[in-house]
């Protein structure tokens, strides 16, 4: 896990590799691939089995961020209290937190006891946890859903050698996630052969198929091992299975069974070769994109074995004055025992930069490991939602006014539904499909599309039976209790074939474009006549509002006055101005302006202005 642990999780930088009882791991040495895989099977196969319940309470020992709350698997924007926050209900990113399977229940047709082994089971986001389902894992590239912030991804996968839908983790979580699946195989190497997945192939050994074994290769190099990990393992043996997780000790392990390494013996304590197992040379540490002229960091271990002398570390490349470590020098002692490294990075330009870090002495080949980060002067997101309805209505809602049928999920092929014809008969109908709250706030040109067929229906009757609205002040319940303005659908179906066609780009006009914002497909019918509406591939797209960083001693180009409950900016060149109260609600919104603009009648409080690429505040008394 390469994550921030300096704020989220790191107390300490050097700490003991793992608290590995002294000859643990002593009837692995001197095994090569499939006997050291079946050795690692002896040593951790049999341990102590827990509850389902009791995994909530186990979580609060295993998954503690250091700020006492739960440390979610799939999502960066949650901040749940245990206990407090556990699954039930939930419609959004962010309601409340489950058990996730990591490796999914019904790939072992929900048996014990790996039902409820800790290795594989994480507290994660209900909602990103239902969207990722018991798809494989994999590289997406196209997605169909992505987690806020872009955290998680749903879609086809684009790594060689499997193209069917999977789910992507964060870069962060990666390398776990890898060694979790390896601990699987390995754990389970009696009863793997008779599991059913995309990852695996019905074999004890090699157990994972060929593009598998390569990907999560891939990710446990590129994601090396942390302290949270370690902590995780330390405390699951302590606490609970009385097991280890091999490949978090030494995830060397998994290039000796199912990588380079192969045919190679293993040796702990035998062998007398310096040895570096962590990090892997030609690993890379990935800091995504952050913003320049702040200091983000990421934190790796540094470990090995029958070092002849301290570790010695550089940073060269073109971007190396932009990566910092705190020490030049890992003593012997510390890195055999494990160190935690924190490398920083702190770019005062924008842009794409590189830089290589290198560890050399105490015996080992030069070992490099490649830092590469993104700086930008904003952290402004795309908007991106979907919702392809394949499995689920969620994330949307329905709502009945009138009649006795209502809006549901068919089938992967034909998403959601609604018709008031049953038993041959015409009802009477009015029911809403509501998506949930979305912020639209610091979006703009926001546009709306979706596929859908209506058929059985009188074709003519459509724009006013089968049609689209948006709401602000939408939170619950009835639908008619709100405000709605309707949204034209460019292209309605034929009307009588079941052939889906694309409603077409439907524009978010600028004034709905607020923070708590609500898409609702209204369905009407009557004992006379009647459709089936049938939808699918919905997504909202737009551009952000960019929201620039500057040094606290620039100068404003705008100006901004504030006098009889009226705001002015000045100095607008042709740009967009977009004007916020306290709460986030969009007061004001408009494109293109040159010159002064004033918003006027304005209720007392403070407004935040986002003029062009600019970002002011006023009071208004």
């Amino acid at each position: 896990m390469k994550k921030n642990l300096t704020l989220l999780f790191l107390a300490s930088a050097l700490f003991l590799y793992a608290q590995i009882p002294t000859g643990y791991y002593s009837p692995a040495e001197g095994k090569t691939d499939v006997a050291l895989k079946t050795a690692l099977f002896s040593i951790v196969g049999s341990h102590t089995e827990l509850s389902y319940a009791g995994l909530w309470t186990a979580f609060q020992t295993t998954d503690k961020r250091v700020d006492g709350k739960v440390w979610d698997i799939y999502s960066n924007i949650t901040n749940y209290t245990f206990g407090a926050n556990q699954c039930g209900n939930y419609s959004l990113e962010g309601d409340c937190y489950n058990r996730e399977h990591s490796f999914p229940k019904s790939w072992f047709n929900d048996a014990t006891p790996m039902y409820t082994d800790l290795f594989h089971l994480y507290p994660s986001d209900g909602k990103v946890n239902g969207m990722r389902g018991n798809f494989p894992f994999g590289e997406v590239g196209s997605a169909t859903y992505q987690s806020a912030n872009s955290y998680s991804k749903l879609g086809s996968c684009c790594y060689p050698g499997y193209s069917g839908t999977v789910f992507e983790p964060n870069d962060e979580l990666k390398g776990d996630l890898a060694r979790t699946y390896f601990y699987m195989v390995t754990a389970y190497e009696d009863r793997v052969s008779g599991w059913s997945s995309e990852h695996l192939d019905g074999t004890s050994y090699p157990a994972l198929n060929a593009w598998s074994v390569a990907l999560l290769l891939k990710w446990n190099a590129q994601d090396p091992v942390s302290q949270k990990e370690i902590d995780r393992n330390n405390a699951i043996y302590t606490n609970f299975q009385h097991n280890r997780n091999p490949f978090i000790d030494h995830p060397e392990f998994a290039e000796y069974i199912w990588g380079t390494k192969k045919g190679q013996a293993w040796s702990e304590s035998g062998s007398t070769s310096p040895t570096l197992f962590s990090p892997t040379s030609g690993s890379t540490v990935d800091f995504g994109t952050v913003i320049y002229q702040q200091t983000t960091t990421k934190t790796i271990v540094v470990s090995g074995m029958n070092l002849t002398g301290d570790l010695t570390l550089s940073i060269s490349g073109a971007d190396a004055s932009y990566f910092s470590v705190p020490v030049t020098t890992i003593p012997k002692a510390s890195a055999q025992a494990g160190y935690s490294l924190t490398i920083s990075y702190n770019a005062p330009v924008v842009g794409t930069h590189n830089a290589i870090l290198i560890l050399s002495g105490g015996g080992i080949t030069d070992a490099t490991v490649n830092l590469t980060a993104t700086a930008t002067a904003t952290n402004c997101q795309n908007l991106n939602f979907s919702a392809p309805f394949s499995s689920t209505m969620s994330p949307f809602t329905q709502y009945s006014v009138t009649g006795s049928q209502s809006w549901y999920w068919k089938s992967s092929a034909y998403g959601v539904a609604m018709s008031g014809y049953v038993n041959s008969t015409s009802n009477a109908n009015e029911d809403w499909l509501i998506s949930p709250s979305l912020d639209l706030s610091t979006s703009k040109d926001v546009v709306l599309a979706f596929d859908h067929t209506i058929n059985k229906g009188v074709v003519t009757n459509m724009p006013t039976e089968n049609t689209v609205w948006i709401s602000n002040n939408y939170s619950s319940g009835n639908p008619n209790t709100a405000i709605w303005t309707q949204l034209t659908i460019p292209t309605y179906p034929a009307g009588n074939d079941w052939t889906f066609v694309n409603s077409g780009t439907i524009s978010i006009p600028t004034d709905k474009c607020q923070l708590n914002t609500f898409i609702g497909f209204k369905y009407i019918s009557t004992t006379a006549a009647n459709s089936t509406w049938e939808i699918k591939n919905l997504t909202v797209n737009g551009t952000c509002i960019s929201s620039a960083v500057y040094n606290a001693n620039k100068s404003y180009k705008h100006k901004v006055f504030s006098t009889n409950k009226n705001i002015s900016i000045s100095n607008l060149e042709n740009e967009d101005l977009v004007v916020y109260d306290i709460c986030g609600k969009n007061v004001f919104s408009s494109r293109n302006l040159t010159g002064e603009t004033s918003i006027n009648s304005l209720n007392s409080g403070i407004y935040i202005i986002k003029a062009g690429n600019e970002i002011l505040k006023a009071m208004v008394k």
